[in-house]
């Protein structure tokens, strides 16, 4: 016999052995049993692969078997196995005789199963010839009790099968709670390991303190799932007690695990009705968090409250009010002194310096009206003391630059009538020689002043001068 011959052979005696699969039609002279399949009170339930059997009732058994040209009298028997047990318990036989029609159908009556046979078994169905097993097939049952427990998970068989848990799992949804858990205390389903859908198994949802039947425990907008995945708290709506729900920080961006999420000493929600960045410490940029701008009462959102020239958080460090242009009343604003050297702080100190200064002109000026010689402009900034002082020309208007005692002259207007004369070397990017020989010949014609401060040269509009109360005397005229 070659090996293709053997092959076939083997497969014969295989097929002739179990049977054909369920609706199969063998062809020639092949007999097999296509199906085994229960009815009756006693079959509890028919799953795909397993029939379940109430052991006390009764349920009928039917084979059905094709015979293809075989005909005579065979004899086919049923009896249970348990699993992984070759040991068959009594069978039960009845004589069948097939014709040659092709199929046949031998059915079996029981009026309940041996109390001897539990819970999983396959049964064994054969047919037989003068003791030759001619065909064979195995099914799959399980056997039980309705009052039974065979899982131990607090339900009783029958209530299994009735809500389609697994009568052999205590935890038939895999979720973590026993089945009687999920029905009896919790209300859960247990053939679903998340009842509600919210991305969190039952027994999670139990041991955060959830409503596992609920999506959002808390109904904060959050399902439950989120707020793990988050760190917030599942059974309350705002887990940081900041005044906003955990979904409207989740809305804002800021941290809904965090009262004070940017660090600023203002809650989230104090931030929100504000309008202040309750992700931004110092909302606007003034160097001072937001928190202390409420706390000292300036405006979180401005950087220079009192408009002074100087950021809030700056007038903090030197000391001078934040809500006040003048801190010390001076009538100079806070931004002007600190420019220009002088204390925002101390009103003596800058009415001093003035005094001293007038004390100077209105002595130089005696001096020269005593000796008769023009000394005014050598103390002024230089020039012949026997020149004639030219007329002062008028300021310059807004458009009109077209010398650099123009350009001079428009800084002056446009920053209050005096500036730092560093600030104009600085502004208009001359040399420091160029910007001191332009300053002493407008000096000269009357169209500025100088002044000392400290160690700065102040420049002033001419008639501008502190202690100065006239200013339409004398008229500065245009330069050339």
């Amino acid at each position: 016999m070659t090996n293709r011959q053997l092959a076939v052979f083997s497969v014969c005696l295989l097929l002739l052995a179990t049977g054909s699969p369920v609706g199969a039609t063998p062809s020639g002279n092949q007999l097999v049993i296509q199906s085994v399949t229960y009815a009756g009170s006693g079959v509890a339930e028919t799953g795909a692969n397993t029939t379940y059997l109430w052991r006390s009732e009764p349920h009928n058994q039917s084979v059905t078997v094709y015979t293809g040209n075989r005909s005579g009298r065979y004899q086919v028997c049923t009896s249970f196995r348990a699993p992984n047990n070759n040991t068959t318990n009594t069978a039960t036989c009845q004589a069948a005789s097939f014709s040659s029609s092709g199929v046949e159908r031998i059915n079996f009556s029981f009026g309940s199963v041996s109390s001897e046979i539990n819970g999983a078994q396959t049964v064994v169905v054969t047919v037989e010839n003068g003791g030759t097993v001619i065909a064979q097939r195995s099914v799959s049952v399980y056997v039980m009790v309705k009052t039974g427990d065979d899982d131990g998970d607090g339900l009783t068989n029958e209530k299994e099968i009735k809500i389609g848990t697994n009568v052999s799992s205590k935890d038939s949804d895999k979720d973590g709670l026993e089945d009687g858990e999920e029905v009896n205390n919790y209300g859960t389903n247990a053939t679903k390991a998340d009842t509600d859908s919210d991305g969190l198994r039952d027994n999670q949802e139990i041991s955060l303190g959830a409503n596992p039947t609920r999506k959002d425990t808390d109904a904060d907008g959050l399902t439950d799932g989120r707020e793990q995945e988050l760190g917030t708290n599942v059974s309350r709506a705002d887990t940081d007690g900041d005044g906003l729900t955990d979904i409207a920080e989740v809305d804002v961006g800021t941290d809904p695990v965090k009262k004070d999420t940017d660090g600023d000493d203002l809650s989230d929600s104090e931030e929100v009705a504000s309008v202040t960045d309750p992700t931004k410490q110092d909302t606007d940029g003034d160097g001072l968090k937001d928190g202390k701008e409420v706390t000292i009462g300036t405006d979180p959102l401005s950087k220079d409250t009192d408009g002074d020239g100087l950021k809030d958080g700056k007038e903090v460090t030197i000391g001078t009010d934040p809500l006040n242009k003048d801190t010390d009343g001076d009538g100079l604003n806070d931004g002007f002194e600190h420019r220009f050297g002088t204390n925002p702080n101390s009103r003596v100190l800058t009415g001093g310096l003035y005094l001293v200064l007038l004390s100077l002109l209105v002595g130089t000026v005696l001096l020269v009206q005593r000796n008769g010689t023009s000394w005014l402009p050598m103390v002024l900034g230089g020039g012949d003391e026997t020149s004639h002082e030219p007329e002062p020309e008028p300021p310059v208007q807004s458009g009109t630059v077209t010398t650099d005692a123009d350009r001079v002259l428009q800084l002056l207007h446009e920053n209050g009538g005096r500036l730092p004369q560093g600030e104009i070397i600085e502004r208009t990017g001359w040399s420091k020689s160029k910007v001191s020989r332009l300053l002493s010949k407008m000096e000269d014609r009357k169209q500025i002043s100088k002044i000392n401060i400290g160690r700065k040269n102040i420049v002033i509009l001419y008639g501008q001068e502190p202690g100065n109360t006239d200013n339409t005397s004398e008229k500065p005229h245009k330069s050339d």
